[in-house]
């Protein structure tokens, strides 16, 4: 396995009018194309270190469009992530709440963020949120494609028998506990771009007329 490219990620991926799911069609709609302003415009802006400019402004998506309030971050970069939740929670105004890893968690997660290199790891830390995710529970997979060891953590974490719903972003995945649902992953395009949905309409049209 080879790291993904994002040229074939955007070859492969859809926008909300490709989408047949409901619930994947109403998460798009709210987080990324509705009108939430954007958190960063550069690099720079970023109070934290090691963390992707289109990462950080997808996450910021999520949070204003989901409201999540309770978050639970687990493993790599966690301080950082947890700056930036924090930073988005408040611009938000969901008055994000941090459910400690030191101590029992007292109710249902909103948003779990979670990251590691490997699958072993990345396995473990999804098992730690289980018991406190429901229906309405996103959690967030950060770096899906950064190494081909973090590529083969996702696809693992998609084949999960807890996991329903993923959504391939590029820089991050989400990933959702519905068991109402079949289970069906996505790759989408989070940021709007007139030239590149163009592009690919087309080319999505002479697919369906080939």
């Amino acid at each position: 396995m080879s790291v993904q490219p994002y040229i074939q990620f955007l070859w492969n991926s859809k926008n909300a009018h490709g989408v047949h799911s409901p619930f994947v069609y109403g998460i798009i709609n709210k987080c990324f194309y509705r009108k939430i302003p954007q958190l960063y415009n550069k690099k720079k802006d970023i109070p934290v270190q090691n963390i992707n400019l289109n990462s950080a402004n997808t996450l910021h998506k999520i949070v204003a469009g989901l409201q999540t309030s309770k978050l639970y971050v687990l493993g790599d970069k966690s301080t950082e992530i947890t700056e930036i939740l924090r930073i988005s929670g408040e611009e938000a105004n969901t008055r994000p709440w941090f459910f400690s890893t030191l101590a029992p968690i007292p109710s249902v997660i909103d948003l779990a963020y979670i990251a590691e290199k490997n699958t072993a790891e990345l396995l473990s830390l999804l098992e730690d949120i289980l018991p406190n995710a429901n229906s309405n529970t996103v959690c967030v997979v950060g770096d899906i494609h950064t190494t081909e060891a973090t590529e083969k953590a996702w696809e693992a974490i998609k084949q999960h028998p807890n996991v329903t719903v993923t959504i391939d972003t590029y820089y991050l995945g989400l990933v959702f506990f519905r068991p109402e649902q079949t289970k069906q992953h996505f790759i989408i395009r989070p940021f709007k771009n007139s030239i590149i949905d163009a592009i690919l309409g087309i080319k999505n049209l002479w697919g369906l007329l080939a």
